[in-house]
């Protein structure tokens, strides 16, 4: 990483609509705005299938704020069946797992090309989803619109039904955070991942899990940084035309908001029977069948996943 950053979008609005700062969002504006991109990517909530679908935007003004996604899309494949529809430049947010191959298929195809990567944990199937909302007892019929972060930091998923009911879940501390952590619902590839901080994109977003932004923040806070020359002039003059304020971190805070998940990756890294023994179980239907019958047995699961993971951190910790 060049530099790294913490700051936010000028537009308070923007700021506290977004993930966690609103960075990536006026990013995409800046780069529309000036004419260094012609084409990128938003996503359309498909209300049918509880899903979020992407699409090709060629302006700014047809972008919409998401927040993060916590199911998996095939980016991959999207972009490989839409490429011939790419206009000029183009940017996108990728995840870890996309971004080289996502990179690939642009140059093959000469499109240049701003990949804004996004730090991860693991990504979620939808049937993580379906689990919260029949754990809340709604109808997946009932359910017209979820949104999984903004509106402020760190936030939660907020559903909302037909009737007009609107339904919260925090981010932390609640049911949603034992079902994302619980590995049950990961994708397999995820036990096998090392790139937590995505470091085959332009430019990196993360959120703030230090402890001096997560006992004050509420608005959002951006930490970014730069891998390429590119992607180091974009924050430059993103910052040096008003789109967003940062300040300069050191590359260990940036690295250490993202600790736990580095450490917990290292562990199926150095502990490879371990983590073989953790994926069989945790991706096996019937396992999984088992568990999610009853809130009990789940609970029950997320403490023996929790101690393995305490172990593999041990191990990890004091190699």
């Amino acid at each position: 990483m060049i530099n790294a950053y913490v700051g936010c979008a000028i537009d308070s609005t923007v700021r506290y609509m977004a993930t966690s700062g609103g960075v990536g969002s006026y990013l995409l504006k800046y780069l529309f705005d000036k004419g260094e991109i012609h084409t990128a990517i938003t996503f359309d909530y498909d209300n049918e299938i509880l899903k979020y679908v992407p699409r090709l935007i060629y302006k700014y003004e047809d972008y919409k704020m998401t927040g993060s996604i916590y199911h998996e899309i095939n980016l991959i494949q999207f972009v490989k069946e839409h490429i011939n529809e790419i206009k000029g430049e183009f940017a996108c947010f990728v995840l870890p797992c996309q971004a080289r191959a996502i990179r690939s298929i642009l140059e093959r195809s000469n499109v240049n090309s701003i990949l804004i990567g996004l730090t991860c944990s693991s990504q979620q199937d939808l049937e993580a989803t379906y689990y919260l909302i029949k754990y809340l007892n709604i109808n997946r019929d009932e359910v017209t619109f979820i949104q999984y972060r903004g509106n402020g930091w760190p936030s939660g998923i907020q559903i909302i039904k037909k009737d007009g009911t609107k339904i919260f879940v925090p981010n932390n501390n609640s049911i949603w955070t034992q079902i994302f952590h619980s590995r049950l619902f990961i994708l397999p590839r995820c036990f096998e991942c090392q790139n937590t901080l995505n470091i085959y994109s332009d430019i990196v977003l993360a959120d703030p899990w230090l402890k001096e932004y997560v006992i004050k923040e509420k608005e959002g806070q951006t930490l970014f940084g730069s891998y390429t020359n590119r992607g180091q002039s974009i924050i430059m003059n993103a910052i040096n035309n008003g789109y967003i304020t940062a300040k300069s971190i050191n590359e260990n805070a940036f690295t250490s908001s993202q600790y736990n998940t580095i450490v917990r990756k290292n562990g199926y890294k150095n502990h490879p029977n371990i983590k073989k023994r953790m994926k069989k179980i945790f991706t096996s239907s019937y396992y999984k069948s088992i568990v999610l019958a009853s809130a009990s047995l789940f609970k029950i699961h997320c403490m023996i996943k929790n101690k393995m993971e305490r172990c593999l951190l041990y191990k990890t910790v004091n190699k």
